[in-house]
């Protein structure tokens, strides 16, 4: 399952918009760990389909789905995540994959976050589309004052 799953890493960075992700082997089972920026984990559902996909994706499935973020009512609260557990089409052969994807409030702080990233060269049209546009915005005012001092 870990080949599968190193084969098809940028998918993480593609059909998602992560700013952070983890992944670990328990052994037991695969664990990945997402960061997004936006209140409702947007893009996950794009990356399941894409993970689970009977031609490139893993020989997996979604077997539970604990979510609320497409629930336009769901009380917003701290660290707001979606579980999926993933089981292989022949069960007892791999390990089972746990996705969990957690979201941040509104408002919330990247400064350090993006100025990481601007650090090691991600893409500016990346960027835009991982992080809510006001706080690129406020980062990139921010870097052009510092190169004014």
């Amino acid at each position: 399952m870990g080949s599968g799953l190193l084969r098809r890493i940028a998918l993480f960075h593609t059909a998602a918009a992560f700013y952070q992700v983890q992944c670990w082997d328990d052994g037991d089972s695969w664990k990945i760990d997402a960061r997004t920026a936006h209140p409702r984990a947007r893009w996950h559902d794009q990356l399941l389909h894409r993970l689970c996909h009977p031609r490139w994706g893993l020989p997996v499935r979604v077997a539970h789905r604990f979510c609320r973020c497409a629930e336009p009512d769901a009380s917003y609260q701290w660290d707001h995540t979606c579980d999926f557990y993933f089981d292989g089409d022949t069960p007892g052969n791999d390990d089972p994959i746990y996705l969990r994807v957690h979201a941040s409030p509104e408002g919330h702080d990247y400064e350090r976050q993006i100025a990481t990233l601007h650090q090691v060269g991600a893409a500016a049209d990346w960027m835009s589309r991982a992080f809510p546009e006001q706080a690129v915005r406020h980062h990139n005012r921010h870097r052009q004052t510092e190169r004014l001092r």
